[in-house]
């Protein structure tokens, strides 16, 4: 008898550690990858953007495809995700992501998720997760600089 328990308890602490690891989501439910998707059909990879404060403790966050940091404009990117949330560690639901493409109207998404995982005085790091449709989706982690 002992040695039936001992195998099911060897055997059941195997399987607990095989299918958390297999896992890249954490608690949240957004992936623990680099943010990627499509963006208006456009096949999208973050690479820069920003993040500064915008007023009532609420961050302003940029992201996109290509280099861009505090000294870039944001309109001048081409493919943008981005997205106002307060300037704290957590998880935030129904939050507004917004998709952009350079010469079309922007396509806002109610019922993003988002989450502060860092944020110093030089850079946010962030999770994103955001499904408006097949051509716009996004989901992962990003860390763009803290614009003062």
């Amino acid at each position: 008898m002992k040695k039936i328990f001992k195998i099911s308890y060897v055997v059941l602490v195997g399987l607990t550690l095989m299918i958390s690891s297999c896992s890249d989501n954490d608690l949240s439910g957004i992936a623990n990858t680099k943010l990627s998707g499509e963006v208006f059909g456009t096949n999208f990879s973050a690479k820069g953007g920003k993040s500064f404060m915008s007023g009532n403790n609420e961050l302003s966050v940029h992201i996109t495809n290509i280099e861009a940091n505090c000294n870039s404009d944001i309109f001048d990117y081409e493919l943008e995700i981005s997205t106002n949330i307060k300037a704290e560690l957590g998880v935030y639901n129904n939050v507004n992501v917004v998709f952009n493409k350079k010469g079309v109207a922007p396509l806002n998404y109610l019922a993003g998720s988002v989450e502060v995982v860092r944020f110093t005085s030089k850079e946010l790091t962030l999770k994103i997760k955001a499904a408006a449709n097949a051509n716009n989706i996004v989901e992962g982690f990003f860390t763009v600089p803290f614009c003062k």
